[in-house]
């Protein structure tokens, strides 16, 4: 007998929906998942650019839960967001991602955090982070760049597809599966399952 594990709704957090993370969110929409779209400008989240969810834009026939927060201070978002949500940051400036990256780290509950961005504004970054307190294990949860090495490009809808890829592969690993209920100690093995082991026995030794 199977046990089927309760099933988790997946949740993703995009803190910053220009063009990388519009692209994104489009990709990831078409999964069962719980995505929120965070931005502290309130023109990348308007009606005429991102529509309205379930109702008519891009998201008019989302399969993801859509949820679109404009929060002038983005980190503060994480506060609300459900348990092992994976946070994915890329904000149109530096300042706003690193005190999201900051405050991720200190946050309960964030299963995965993802950065954009090059290796040098990495240096810059666990410089900073380090100079906030964060040590080598905390700075190891951040994953950047961020995406899979298979798909290479600059282009806004290439880097998306990647990061969507990698994200996609991180709920799969953390997703639950099913485990067999374990027979009590005291039960006997029925007479047709020992004849099914001793016919595969027989099986295997006519093989050989």
């Amino acid at each position: 007998m199977m046990l089927e594990p309760m099933r988790v709704v997946p949740v993703v957090a995009i803190f910053g929906i220009g063009h990388v993370g519009l692209e994104l969110a489009r990709v990831l929409a078409r999964h069962e998942i719980d995505l929120h779209l965070i931005d502290s400008r309130p023109e990348m989240l308007a009606l005429e650019r991102v529509g309205e969810p379930g109702g008519s834009g891009i998201f008019a026939d989302a399969v993801a839960r859509v949820h679109v927060t404009h929060s002038p201070v983005p980190e503060a978002a994480l506060m609300t967001l459900p348990t092992d949500a994976h946070v994915l940051v890329m904000t149109h400036d530096h300042v706003e991602d690193l005190a999201i990256v900051d405050q991720a780290l200190r946050a309960d509950g964030i299963r995965s955090i993802g950065l954009i961005g090059s290796a040098s504004k990495w240096a810059r970054f666990r410089k900073k982070l380090t100079e906030l307190g964060h040590g080598e294990a905390d700075l190891a949860r951040v994953t950047t760049p961020i995406g899979v090495p298979e798909v290479s490009g600059k282009q806004p809808a290439v880097i998306a597809v990647s990061v969507a890829a990698r994200i996609l592969q991180l709920i799969d690993e953390a997703a639950p599966v099913a485990v067999k209920s374990s027979r009590h100690a005291d039960d006997e093995p029925d007479a047709d399952d020992t004849d099914a082991v001793n016919q595969t026995s027989d099986v295997d030794r006519a093989h050989r």
